[in-house]
């Protein structure tokens, strides 16, 4: 039995479409942070870009020099408080693979 080019065509299309449908019925969960000084502290808050906090995420302050700052978690409101270090540094919030937010001290509101 042969099946017509176009039966083929609008089979694939379908099946195309249902399968986006799955993809984006759960949603793409971007992750987002943000950090601003208050005196001579930094904090830093994550999130997902749905408004999904990331409590328990791990963070890093880490040095240009690649060199371990300060070391922890974000807390029940998806924060974490920190003196200002006084070299240049970034910070990475690690929430699991492709949730990773990476601030460097440049972007952080107030220096």
């Amino acid at each position: 039995m042969k099946f017509p080019i176009q039966w083929m065509l609008r089979a694939a299309t379908m099946m195309v479409l249902l399968a986006s449908t799955a993809v984006m019925a759960h949603g793409v969960h971007i992750p987002i942070g943000k950090c601003w000084t208050e005196s001579k502290h930094v904090i830093c808050e994550g999130g997902e870009s749905d408004g999904h906090p990331l409590p328990d995420a791990l963070v890093e302050v880490i040095s240009y020099d690649e060199k371990t700052l300060v070391s922890g978690k974000l807390d029940e409101k998806s924060r974490i408080r920190f003196a200002r270090p006084d070299s240049e540094f970034y910070i990475l919030i690690d929430d699991g693979p492709g949730q990773v937010i990476e601030i460097d001290w440049k972007d952080v509101k107030g220096i």
